[in-house]
């Protein structure tokens, strides 16, 4: 389409001989493009005559930026929103020095996805403290009353809102039902191995280390090899994030808890010592991945997926379970749904069975400062619409009348073929991923993998999104976790305060420490309490004391 010409049409809703007249597009063409209908009510009244070029910045969109035009998913929105938007592709591993040079270069994209906020390193933090400070992002505006939906999703993390009381981030939801962030540490099961060496859930943490060593070394696959592995975890970082709340609840993440009216490091504990112990003996008796320490997340997903690992922390939403059976359903013979199960949280030596708890939102957008009035509200405009229910509609189903319907009784029914060249079903996700590279960057640009009841529902589209039994397992789980166990409390009002950047004391240096002491040929705990009394040496109660007095200062 001619981009100047569609600047002059006044309105979306010019009758469809002018639209084909003055744009000159086909009557196929015609019928895709969108109606400004679409739009949330808090939109209707908003004018885009102006067009803008809207760069952003988000992780492994390298499909989306290497294409020679823009797919039907982001024609859609340009045609909507009049914008042009030029996608920048970051990955996992360079994002964070990547955009720290964009900023000391004053080269940020207009938005941009990353982690500080949600993170659990201090220096993450911080960064956002330097990207305040610097000016390199601005704030949005003190009224945001023309865009309700977004407003009400700030308003369910006031705690992000910087020392000069104004918002900088856009949190990127996840768990609209705080009990949902249980599903962020789950364990996911090889029930048939369970159920040949004669195993039953296990009900405390010495179970636990027999059930995952037996997966190591008593031949649950009955093949006569010695080439199984115990338990893992997807995300070494994550470490225990699901077998600590059996042990230490409170250290389950490597984040900051309230001890006697002051805020500390989990990890500076006494119970973390319990963590220590538990996880060497792990270690010692091959329930632990002997190479836990040096495998990648893609490495420790194939171990499950290809019928080595018995156990492995993962999560449980519909997604995650989706993009572990696909993997499994390549390099396994076995069905899926007879061999992996999700495994019930044991109880903490209190009796209790605790559940995780996730911040509510994970990783921000952020807005450059070069970006001006007129664009700020066109991308919050965007996200308007992206966190409204047509908005979900589009991320997750696709274009409506070309990709799904919506029947007089609300229900929503897909049209796509979800059938692979090779002749195999395969999930809508994946099918519009592959028709719509663009889609994984709408699917998580303004939320992060939503989760409420809704998209746990055991209909026909989480279904088709999923895979029936992925949605199974999740429903399962989500229910499991709110009926049965008690959700840990944080204190999220100063975890999401900006605290200073340390080497020294960094959670990333703790965690490389742990590692050293559950793989060491000393005791275990002896050499913890040597670790610590190292930082403390170096100033660890002075930083704990600032950044406490900081948050203090804050509250005033």
């Amino acid at each position: 389409m001619n981009r100047n010409r569609h600047n002059r049409i006044c309105s979306f809703f010019l009758c469809f001989a002018m639209c084909l007249s003055v744009c000159g597009c086909s009557s196929e063409e015609a019928d895709t493009m969108p109606d400004r209908s679409v739009l949330p009510s808090s939109l209707q009244a908003l004018s885009f005559e102006e067009h803008m070029d809207i760069s952003v910045g988000y992780w492994d969109i390298d499909a989306m930026t290497k294409t020679t035009q823009p797919d039907g998913m982001t024609q859609y929105i340009e045609e909507l929103f009049n914008i042009t938007l030029h996608p920048m592709s970051v990955t996992w591993t360079n994002y964070k020095e990547r955009y720290q040079f964009l900023s000391f270069t004053n080269s940020l994209p207009d938005m941009f996805a990353t982690i500080t906020l949600s993170s659990t390193d201090n220096n993450d933090s911080a960064t956002y403290s330097d990207l305040v400070s610097s000016g390199s992002i601005r704030s949005l505006p003190e009224d945001m009353s023309a865009y309700p939906i977004l407003s009400g999703m700030l308003e369910a993390a006031p705690s992000i809102r910087y020392t000069d009381g104004r918002y900088y981030a856009i949190p990127r939801i996840s768990y609209m039902d705080p009990i949902l962030g249980a599903m962020d540490a789950a364990v996911l099961v090889r029930r048939d191995w369970m159920n040949n060496l004669g195993y039953d859930d296990p009900q405390n943490f010495e179970e636990f280390a027999e059930l995952t060593a037996a997966f190591a070394n008593n031949d649950p696959d009955g093949n006569g090899l010695d080439d199984t592995i115990g338990y893992n975890v997807n995300n070494r970082n994550a470490l225990g994030k699901w077998v600590i709340l059996g042990i230490a609840p409170e250290c389950n993440v490597y984040s900051w808890v309230e001890e006697d009216g002051r805020f500390v490091p989990s990890w500076t504990t006494d119970a973390f010592k319990d963590v220590v112990s538990a996880y060497r003996y792990l270690y010692e008796t091959g329930g632990l991945d002997p190479a836990f320490y040096s495998k990648s997340p893609t490495t420790i997903l194939n171990d499950f997926a290809s019928g080595r690992l018995g156990a492995m922390e993962y999560k449980s939403f519909p997604m995650s379970l989706m993009d572990l059976k696909e993997e499994w359903d390549i390099l396994n013979d076995r069905p899926f749904e007879e061999c992996v199960d999700i495994l019930p949280v044991f109880p903490a030596p209190d009796g209790v069975r605790y559940s995780n708890s996730s911040n509510l939102f994970w990783s921000e957008t952020y807005i450059s400062s070069s970006v001006d009035d007129a664009k700020l509200e066109r991308i919050l405009a965007l996200f308007e619409f992206l966190m409204s229910e047509e908005g979900q509609a589009f991320c997750h189903y696709g274009i409506e009348g070309e990709d799904y319907i919506r029947l007089e009784s609300g229900e929503y029914h897909c049209l796509l073929d979800l059938t692979s060249a090779e002749g195999n079903p395969v999930s809508l996700s994946t099918a519009l991923a592959e028709k719509y590279p663009s889609s994984s960057l709408f699917v998580n640009l303004a939320t992060w993998d939503i989760c409420d009841w809704n998209s746990l529902e055991l209909n026909e589209m989480n279904s088709l999104l999923y895979g029936e039994h992925c949605m199974t397992l999740s429903n399962k789980s989500a229910i499991w976790f709110r009926d049965n166990t008690t959700q840990l409390e944080r204190p999220y009002a100063f975890l999401n305060f900006p605290k200073e950047a340390t080497d020294l004391f960094s959670t990333n240096r703790a965690f490389e420490a742990f590692v050293d002491c559950v793989i060491g040929d000393q005791d275990a705990v002896a050499m913890w309490e040597d670790v610590l009394e190292e930082m403390r040496g170096n100033g660890l109660e002075e930083y704990i004391n600032r950044q406490n007095q900081l948050y203090r200062e804050y509250l005033e």
